[in-house]
């Protein structure tokens, strides 16, 4: 286990944080785009370790060992202090793939976020294991690409998973996976192309979710919102640990009238969305990927 001090000293780093301040507003299109022909150069020239094959493959790894994680930590943080903590752990993650109508290198991406300062990323099953991409890597808040070189081990149930790139006292988030239903928890992601956007919300309720997939794995459901691009992104309590992990949305929509008058000034019905739900892996799940079984 790391002491708090030297948690400390890992997150207090003083390079900029994009979008922390007026100071330093972020360019969206430069920074995405920086990454973008990072991990396009990569997949062109062909010497990125962690072949499409052999990722896919790697995504069947139960589990890992051997990982030193940090002890959570117990101490309330300002809403300032969990951005920053926050941004300084958190990734860009970036696939990059070849469509059958150009010859152009496209990148799908993601988000993610460190749980040790080895260089140890949580994300979904979904982001690793998805079946498109020749090259994958990170961009970390300061700017740094790293390529992706292992897919440590991941869980298809539960929507985790755990890379590892070339890297050394990265900022981190521990893992907290007791957090109760009401608790004030932030989402940190990169929803569309938009780097390092918070929100707020709580807790709603743990679920286990039934779909063909997810074979009832428990999951977390928030009010923190996001959207596509989200995936991988961290779910923070008050003190600036992860307690989950964004993994999907659900859109809940009225039902159509049973009975609709056949008539020629009838208007056609079009449901509405009434809410959204946020399901979000747990921080145990990550956890369980360090657990032998």
């Amino acid at each position: 286990m790391l002491l708090p001090v030297l948690f400390a000293a890992l997150i207090g780093l003083t390079s900029p944080i994009p979008g922390a301040t007026i100071d330093s507003a972020v360019d969206d299109r430069a920074l995405f785009q920086r990454l973008e022909a990072s991990t396009s150069a990569l997949a062109e020239k062909g010497d990125n370790i962690l072949k499409h094959d052999t990722r896919l493959e790697q995504c069947k790894r139960p589990t890992t060992s051997g990982l030193r994680l940090p002890s959570r930590q117990n101490s309330p943080l300002s809403g300032e202090e969990i951005y920053r903590r926050a941004a300084q752990a958190s990734v860009i993650i970036a696939k990059a793939y070849k469509c059958e109508k150009c010859t152009k290198w496209h990148n799908t991406l993601a988000s993610g976020f460190a749980i040790s300062p080895e260089g140890i990323i949580a994300t979904n099953h979904h982001v690793a294991a998805g079946t498109t991409g020749e090259a994958m890597g990170v961009m970390t808040f300061d700017g740094k690409f790293h390529q992706v070189l292992e897919v440590l081990a991941a869980d298809q149930a539960h929507d985790v998973a755990l890379l590892r790139i070339d890297a050394k006292d990265l900022p981190f988030l521990p893992l907290r996976d007791d957090a109760p239903a009401g608790s004030p928890i932030r989402c940190f992601s990169n929803p569309a192309n938009t780097y390092g956007c918070i929100s707020e919300g709580i807790i709603t309720r743990y679920f286990h979710m039934n779909e063909a997939e997810r074979n009832g794995a428990i999951f977390m459901q928030t009010t923190a919102d996001y959207a596509r691009g989200s995936s991988g992104g961290a779910i923070l309590d008050d003190c600036g640990n992860a307690v989950g992990m964004v993994a999907s949305t659900a859109p809940v929509f009225t039902s159509a009238p049973v009975h609709t008058p056949a008539t020629k000034d009838a208007k056609p019905f079009t449901p509405s969305q009434q809410m959204v739900r946020h399901n979000c892996a747990t921080a145990r799940a990550i956890l369980d990927l360090t657990r032998q079984k």
